[in-house]
């Protein structure tokens, strides 16, 4: 009797250890959905912030910092004042590399890494193993979904690692990722190879379009918001400013006399005809340079958000939005043009919308806004000039002609150079070395010569930037810049204001590397940082936000600490 007591009370200790175990495994695997369901999705940490279901990153293209000031009183409540005054407003926002330029940007804010690490020195470059020149986006080998452009094969495959993206789909298989903008290598550079998606303008169609490194097909929501033909409402329009003249602050209220203007049309001012250009043109590709191919990329962002379904579950969504027009306006107008001002009192609204939406779908508290900028914007060659301020031209042409004259005086006859591109001089490495000569040596004496040149401020030698350490200062920007594998011999730095005819390009200078950076939602406090902080900073602000492992090769630091102490 007494063994089978014991036996009894044995078998009574196994059921109820067994039944309280499986209790306990059910509660522990339920707990984390329970909790997010309930709004809790917090880190992985005691202590760490609740973890939004959405992080939208905004980029607007070539926006320097000093327009937030330029163009504050004419702006909305409900645009930019509304992330400025309810979130944190980083004032001395950097980009701490020299070769300034789109796809350096939207690589920078992607990996929290400078080009140095993340590969992309420029939109351009020369492969010394292929002689040629690579694209920072095209990748022959994927086929063009929803556009009729069949160069529209693209990848994000030149990054050398990861992105913020690609840490939270690695972290949580069921994040989704994507990016949007009307210029390609904005809506690439800001997805990552693992996104589960990238769209960008068709200049033919007007569609948006994507391609087969992304998806097999294009989905029935993007082909129905095509079939909607949105593009033709907006180049049936006048653009035409949306305030009366004399409130605009912009240097000049008349014909635009520092940039080109619509090459087609002979009227230089306002009101434009888009429906007349596009006839002229035949394509949509115009509506990128007007305010309207902002709205276009809202729109499309906020069927993005609602058909994807981003954000409603706890699985936390990142989407990169991408207002590429001010890059394009500048193009034709200039920073300081009334077009350029217009276009950004537009976008405030369409920020404001974009704003609304959000908290109307996820409550505040549930996304995390930053607003950046890829580069800043230098002002026209022309304005400069006309207000006496100093200013230069490089040309690439001639100064590489006369190069090769030099070269060829001192060295022989022989085609030395191989390439030039983003600001850099390519040499054949395999004939220097089989006549005898030094690689250094050739450097040296390029630097000296390219020094002298119009528009040339530096001329800083590869070797340099590979056998010394810079703490500080334009060599450390240099350095940041400077990948030994894609990057060239000699390193060009301008003069302030110059320009390499017969575009403008990114410099070191303030006008190209001050930024504005803006954090709102996700329950963060309001205020202003002083503290110099840096464009990398980005992805490791929102890898701590989210409690994921910051990207392969970030070197920034979470502001995380830097936004709370302004509580």
């Amino acid at each position: 009797m007494v063994i089978q007591f014991i036996l009894c009370t044995d078998l009574i200790h196994r059921y109820i250890r067994i039944k309280y175990l499986r209790g306990l495994l059910l509660f522990v695997f339920l707990l984390p959905g329970v909790l997010a369901d309930q709004g809790y999705a917090g880190g992985l940490y005691p202590g760490t912030p609740q973890r939004p279901r959405l992080v939208v990153r905004i980029v607007v293209e070539q926006m320097r910092h000093e327009m937030l000031l330029r163009y504050w009183d004419n702006f909305s409540e409900d645009g930019f004042k509304k992330l400025v005054n309810e979130g944190i407003l980083c004032e001395n926002a950097r980009i701490k590399y020299s070769n300034v330029a789109s796809s350096t940007g939207f690589a920078t804010i992607s990996t929290g890494a400078y080009p140095s690490m993340h590969g992309i020195i420029s939109n351009n470059w020369y492969n010394r193993l292929s002689d040629s020149m690579m694209n920072c986006i095209n990748n022959d080998q994927y086929l063009s979904l929803g556009g009729i452009d069949l160069f529209s094969r693209y990848s994000p495959d030149h990054l050398l690692t990861s992105t913020t993206g690609d840490e939270l789909k690695m972290m949580d298989l069921k994040s989704k990722v994507f990016s949007v903008g009307l210029n390609p290598v904005s809506a690439v550079m800001g997805s990552g190879k693992l996104s589960n998606g990238a769209y960008w303008f068709d200049d033919s169609t007007a569609n948006w379009m994507t391609n087969t490194h992304y998806m097999d097909s294009l989905p029935k929501w993007v082909q129905d918001f095509n079939d909607r033909n949105l593009e033709n409402i907006y180049m049936e329009r006048e653009w035409e400013t949306l305030l009366p003249d004399s409130i605009y602050v912009s240097y000049r209220n008349e014909p635009n006399e520092t940039g080109t203007g619509f090459p087609m049309l002979k009227r230089k001012k306002f009101p434009y005809r888009l429906q007349e250009i596009k006839a002229l043109t035949g394509n949509f590709g115009y509506l990128k340079f007007t305010p309207f191919g902002n709205t276009y990329t809202n729109d499309f962002a906020v069927s993005l958000i609602m058909n994807e379904q981003l954000g409603q579950d706890s699985h936390t969504d990142l989407l990169n939005v991408a207002f590429s027009a001010s890059g394009y306006v500048n193009e034709l107008f200039g920073t300081r043009s009334i077009e350029m001002e217009d276009l950004f009192l537009r976008l405030d609204q369409q920020i404001s919308h974009l704003l609304s939406f959000l908290e109307s779908r996820f409550d505040k508290k549930n996304v995390l806004v930053v607003l950046t900028s890829d580069r800043g914007s230098a002002d026209p060659y022309e304005f400069r000039k006309e207000k006496g301020l100093p200013t230069g031209k490089f040309k690439p042409k001639e100064g590489l002609a006369l190069l090769d004259a030099y070269l060829n005086v001192l060295y022989g006859r022989d085609e030395w150079v191989t390439a030039y591109a983003g600001k850099q001089i390519y040499l054949d490495h395999t004939k220097i070395d089989l006549k005898g000569h030094n690689v250094d040596d050739f450097q040296e004496k390029i630097s000296r010569f390219m020094v002298k040149k119009s528009g040339v401020a530096y001329a800083v030698k590869a070797t340099s930037l590979q056998n010394h350490h810079f703490s500080d200062g334009m060599h450390k920007m240099m350095q940041n810049s400077y990948h030994p594998k894609r990057s060239g011999d000699i390193l060009l730095v301008f003069e302030p204001g110059s320009v390499e005819e017969p575009r403008r390009v990114g410099s070191i200078y303030n006008y190209d590397t001050h930024i504005p950076m803006i954090w709102w939602g996700n329950n963060l406090p309001q205020g202003i940082v002083d503290e110099e902080v840096s464009l990398r900073d980005i992805a490791a602000t929102i890898s701590h936000r989210l409690n994921i492992p910051m990207p392969d090769a970030s070197s920034g630091r979470s502001l995380i600490p830097l936004v709370e102490n302004n509580d």
